[in-house]
């Protein structure tokens, strides 16, 4: 196993959709980035938790495929959750396809995470308090077109470094 990783057999087996990845990544990279434009310069007040991608990187693959499919399902909860006041700044149409296709990864994921155990309760944890901030950051502005843009600023860090731990996890056995 490349990289010392433990990775088992039921997770290697079930998570070779894993090799994809990084295409259906890159799909969610284009529809971000064409659903608003450039990104903006402003940095977004709540820190990015880069000490919980550092924590996740030393895990075991069961961990990260568990915390990938977390991440991304908390990802697709920020846009639909809060659809209805997204910023008219948007093209509609490439946020509703960047909803599919990060259902469509939240899905695939659900489904390798469901055959593999995890001890990843913290980081669970973390993650949903980070996003509960950005939710809140949200709210707080009035879902303004300012705080939308620097959401997408940040799930495009997120999904860059998702992309990152993805192509961590040895996908054969």
């Amino acid at each position: 196993m490349a990289g010392g990783e433990f990775c088992t057999k039921s997770a290697c087996g079930a998570c070779r959709w894993l090799q994809k990845y990084g295409r259906v990544n890159a799909e969610c990279f284009k529809l971000l980035k064409e659903m608003g434009g450039d990104f903006t310069s402003d940095l977004m007040p709540i820190q990015f938790p880069a000490d919980l991608y550092l924590s996740i990187n030393k895990a075991t693959a069961d961990d990260k495929i568990s915390f990938l499919y977390e991440a991304t399902k908390q990802i697709a909860e920020l846009f639909d959750k809060n659809e209805s006041n997204v910023t008219e700044a948007w093209d509609k149409t490439k946020l509703d396809n960047l909803l599919t296709v990060l259902d469509r990864q939240s899905t695939n994921l659900e489904a390798c995470a469901a055959q593999t155990p995890t001890g990843m309760f913290g980081f669970r944890k973390r993650l949903s308090r980070h996003f509960r901030k950005l939710n809140k950051f949200l709210k707080k502005r009035n879902y303004s077109q300012r705080s939308w843009e620097l959401i997408r600023k940040e799930v495009n860090h997120h999904l860059h470094r998702l992309l990152f731990l993805a192509n961590k996890v040895p996908t054969d056995f």
